[in-house]
């Protein structure tokens, strides 16, 4: 039978420990929806994304199409920069329910490095009322 040595598990247990290169939140309606964005890593680009559940009766889902977000962008050192978007409110449904997941940025590089606050308004929308939430996915991409 064949023996590993007890350190070579260790080594290959210790490098296995990284950070995850996928990192998601959800904050149920009615919010306030703050999302801490840690894009500390210089040598990655990241992706974000937003999702969201729809629940409601059929017609009324149909009629909500897109949700405007007013964003605001906190930097490390405490520069604030802000937009206005439309999120589609495309995706998979049921009878009473939608699912979507929508890109937001891709390859996203901020100009300087740390922890960033996203803050997301949504201003008064005739989809507010079936909006169960609002999720935020930030995804890694190695640099090429």
């Amino acid at each position: 039978m064949m023996r590993i040595p007890l350190i070579l598990v260790l080594l290959l247990l210790a490098s296995s420990c990284r950070e995850p290169f996928s990192v998601e939140r959800f904050i149920p309606a009615p919010g306030p929806y703050e999302f801490t964005v840690d894009m500390s890593d210089s040598t990655v680009a990241y992706d974000l994304s937003f999702y969201t559940r729809l629940d409601g009766y059929p017609a009324r889902l149909q009629e909500v199409k897109e949700l405007p977000l007013r964003l605001t962008w906190t930097s490390p050192s405490d520069s604030v920069f802000t937009e206005n978007v439309y999120l589609p409110l495309e995706g998979r449904s049921s009878l009473f329910s939608r699912q979507v997941l929508q890109p937001y940025r891709k390859g996203a590089r901020p100009y300087q490095n740390g922890v960033w606050t996203l803050t997301v308004a949504i201003p008064f929308s005739d989809g507010r009322e079936v909006l169960r939430g609002l999720g935020l996915v930030v995804s890694q991409r190695l640099d090429r």
